[in-house]
């Protein structure tokens, strides 16, 4: 499989914000992981809409529900961990705000879409990132949920990469075409 590259200044921003969280509370940590996967779940409900291609869309709608599972967890794991206590508001970027700046929210091309997918890819690797380090920070009850949610993000980062090498093929197949035709009609 062709090996997808994630931007070095994406990658750079996702290991600065990890830096970062890291060095804050465990409640923190939950309320920016909380908030990513609010995120998440609205960039996969936005690609569930509007990609036509039906296995895409079917994988963006079970993105949305697994992410949602996500969210319940972690919120539970704080209720038991800081009952009373609300989510904290942390002022860093979340994993999906680091991914997509200066991106496009709507796709009216195939560069958009593989600009989209580039971000939920960057995303998915700060999620597993993120959550793989939680795994470490707490006792072995909560460290085994983290490390599973780390293996789903892998799974979705997966085929997302899957899914951008696709259309990355198919665009390219496409401007060959167009190419081909305008030195065929001598232009």
């Amino acid at each position: 499989m062709e090996r997808f590259e994630i931007d070095k200044e994406v990658e750079e921003k996702v290991n600065q914000i990890l830096q970062k969280v890291t060095q804050l509370p465990l409640e923190k940590i939950l309320s920016y992981a909380i908030k990513g996967e609010e995120d998440v779940i609205q960039l996969y409900k936005f690609l569930s809409q509007k990609i036509e291609e039906p296995h895409a869309k079917m994988k963006f709608e079970q993105f949305v529900r697994i992410e949602a599972g996500h969210k319940k967890k972690l919120l539970k794991i704080f209720e038991e961990l800081f009952p009373g206590i609300k989510l904290f508001e942390v002022p860093l970027p979340s994993w999906i705000e680091i991914s997509s700046e200066g991106i496009r929210r709507d796709i009216k091309s195939n560069d958009d879409y593989l600009n989209i997918l580039k971000a939920a890819i960057s995303s998915e690797k700060l999620a597993e990132k993120m959550y793989l380090f939680i795994a470490q920070a707490l006792e072995r009850e909560y460290a085994d949920i983290f490390t599973s949610l780390a293996g789903d993000e892998k799974q979705h980062y997966d085929f997302l990469v899957n899914q951008y090498l696709f259309y990355k093929r198919a665009k390219a197949e496409e401007d060959m075409h167009k190419k081909m035709d305008k030195l065929l009609r001598g232009e």
